[in-house]
């Protein structure tokens, strides 16, 4: 019987929550979670084994993670510590890695918490909030409106173990589910070469680890009474992406909205940035203010300087990376020609720019900032990424590849986003579409004959790593 089919049993009420999670976590559903999610993922834990190498081990394996789940004697490896850099002066976000066999786990246990709190499970991501609040500020400009934007320090470091698992078993009684969170809750981070015996010094009596599947869910939870609260307020217009809150009404209202919402954030354990903090905007719609990455002095929308600085820099890495590995690449794969290396390099630079569609999804740093006005901006980065290609003269030779232009994508994502102008990878359905792909790109070798079951493998693998590049460059934003 299939997931699907469990989440419907569950919704009509044929079968409680113990049996849910018995069907949930028994084998069979641990290894077809596994195939559908994991399989081709490239990501490593602890152990250093990522979905292809977990593959021959993965029925025998996941028959005993079964075992464990069902009986309550489950428990995660540690994460290992990825450190994301936020800016001088700032301390690196830490994000938890999970092996293989605890992201099955983790993967299960996200799809039972969104099944027991339909309400939670988070729905937008950051760019339909920006939309949404873009398109308020047109019809609101030159109004008296309030505005106050800030956010909570330290969101995830600071939730309450104790508190949000009390919360949690108020809907959950299934003894097995509550232990697994409790202990993905209390796994430590640790880093790479960390001694088993040091491992006890990384854990955590508060928060919750960032990065894993289940992170989210948990912290919209956490927050649910008190996003519940300040959405009900009358006359005002209240969002919460992650730790960014923006509120927006009369003078009166806005002032009191930061005022209730800081009190409740502090009976649960956080803390919201005060009134004189550079975190911290209160004031008139008509002055300057920023969120989730945007800029808004109305009319004019725009992004923050380090905000389209960051897209530069990884385009000059792009560049660099080409024109130092040129050789390198050239030897070591001999299908390859120079001409066949400057083609995949305006490819894979062209997607950066427009970004790429693909399961009905945007992705990139343009779909994200969709929303902005500012077309001096995109045509001034425009002419960055023109110069900086230029520099590197095997780039501009005679017959090379056209530049596409954010000034472009802009509008073809507003007006014309299937027109194909953009990589839509939904378009790729059959095997032979992949292998063109592939080919295109130098994925494959033509003297070497793949089956339709590696070419897809090699097609998956390859979207889901561009994907994620184009998802960092939207994740880097703010």
């Amino acid at each position: 019987m299939s997931q699907d089919t469990d989440a419907i049993l569950y919704a009509a009420g044929f079968i409680g929550d113990d049996e849910l999670f018995r069907r949930m976590f028994s084998a069979n559903s641990l290894i077809f979670a596994y195939r559908e999610r994991f399989k081709s993922s490239l990501a490593k834990g602890l152990d250093r084994i990522n979905g292809f190498q977990y593959s021959a081990r993965s029925e025998g394996a996941l028959q005993v993670v079964s075992d464990k789940c069902l009986s309550g004697t489950f428990r995660f490896t540690p994460f290992l510590e990825k450190l994301k850099l936020k800016g001088r002066g700032k301390a690196p976000r830490i994000i938890g890695i999970p092996t293989v066999r605890d992201r099955v786990v983790l993967h299960q246990v996200h799809r039972y918490l969104a099944l027991l709190f339909p309400d939670n499970v988070p729905k937008n991501v950051a760019s339909t909030y920006v939309r949404s609040v873009a398109e308020d500020m047109v019809d609101l400009q030159g109004s008296n409106t309030w505005i106050c934007c800030t956010d909570i320090e330290k969101f995830y470091d600071s939730i309450q173990q104790d508190r949000l698992l009390k919360l949690l078993s108020k809907k959950i009684k299934c003894a097995e589910v509550l232990s697994l969170i409790a202990h993905a809750l209390q796994t430590p981070t640790v880093p790479q070469n960390c001694r088993r015996n040091f491992y006890s010094s990384y854990r955590q009596e508060y928060g919750v680890p960032q990065g894993l599947a289940i992170s989210n869910i948990l912290a919209a939870i956490y927050m649910a009474d008190v996003d519940r609260h300040m959405s009900s307020i009358p006359g005002l217009t209240y969002y919460r992406y992650v730790d960014d809150v923006l509120m927006y009404g009369s003078d009166l209202i806005v002032a009191k909205a930061y005022d209730s919402v800081r009190r409740r954030l502090a009976r649960r354990g956080l803390t919201l940035h005060g009134r004189n903090s550079s975190k911290t905007h209160l004031g008139p719609i008509s002055e300057r203010f920023s969120y989730l990455g945007y800029d808004f002095l109305l009319p004019h929308i725009t992004v923050r300087n380090e905000t389209f600085e960051k897209f530069l820099q990884a385009v000059a890495a792009k560049v660099s990376d080409f024109k130092h590995n040129f050789s390198k690449r050239l030897e070591k794969h001999k299908y390859l020609n120079q001409e066949r290396l400057i083609d995949i390099f305006y490819l894979e630079l062209n997607e950066k720019i427009t970004g790429a569609i693909s399961g009905n999804k945007r992705y990139g740093w343009m779909a994200y900032f969709n929303q902005i006005t500012d077309e001096k901006l995109l045509h001034q980065m425009d002419f960055a990424v023109a110069r900086m290609v230029s520099r590197v003269p095997l780039l501009i030779t005679e017959g090379a590849p056209s530049l596409k232009k954010l000034v472009r994508a802009h509008h073809e994502l507003k007006f014309n986003v299937r027109g194909g102008y953009i990589r839509d990878y939904d378009l790729n359905i059959s095997v032979a579409q992949k292998l063109r792909f592939l080919d295109a790109r130098g994925r494959v070798d033509p003297d070497v004959a793949l089956t339709d079951a590696q070419i897809n493998e090699r097609y998956e693998s390859y979207v889901k790593f561009i994907l994620a590049k184009m998802y960092a460059d939207e994740g880097e934003i703010y």
